[in-house]
């Protein structure tokens, strides 16, 4: 059920059936992902061989960002929010954290601006707050209760827009 949240939040947002942003399909990223953390709160001593959890967890909370910054971006059509899309993208398709770091530090400026002098309307506001909770976000259940939260607002703004 999860990984469909992630999956649909994803292809809304993008309005794309395959967006792919990852090397693997959106749903597939979820899984092992899930796979991983599962496998993780059984046997924590134990590392499973290709699990690499926080890496996993990372591809997750970057792929609820890139949702909701692309729904920001569509509302707002604010420059800084572009970089941050694209700077999220770019780091969505590499195969480590250190590279996913230096991805995303390479357009700091504009996710510190992302705030700066910006007049938004509520639904703006709530995704700019869904945002933060992302990249602050530790656990699956954070991560997933977000997503949850962004498909009920996504749904409100497709609705206001018919």
């Amino acid at each position: 059920m999860l990984a469909s949240n992630f999956e649909l939040l994803i292809s809304r947002s993008l309005k794309s059936e395959n967006p792919g942003l990852f090397d693997k399909s959106e749903g597939a990223v979820y899984k092992e992902f899930e796979l991983a953390e599962s496998r993780n709160r059984a046997d924590p001593a134990r590392a499973h061989p290709g699990d690499n959890l926080h890496f996993k967890f990372e591809k997750v909370r970057l792929g609820v960002a890139i949702a909701l910054m692309q729904l920001f971006y569509e509302m707002s059509e604010n420059e800084d929010s572009v970089q941050v899309l694209e700077a999220l993208k770019q780091a969505a398709r590499v195969t480590s954290i250190a590279q996913m770091d230096a991805e995303i530090n390479k357009k700091m400026k504009a996710f510190d601006n992302l705030y700066k002098d910006l007049y938004i309307n509520d639904e703006g506001e709530i995704l700019l707050g869904l945002f933060e909770r992302t990249l602050s976000a530790d656990s699956k259940q954070e991560l997933d209760k977000i997503m949850a939260e962004a498909l009920k607002l996504l749904d409100y703004i497709q609705e206001e827009e018919s």
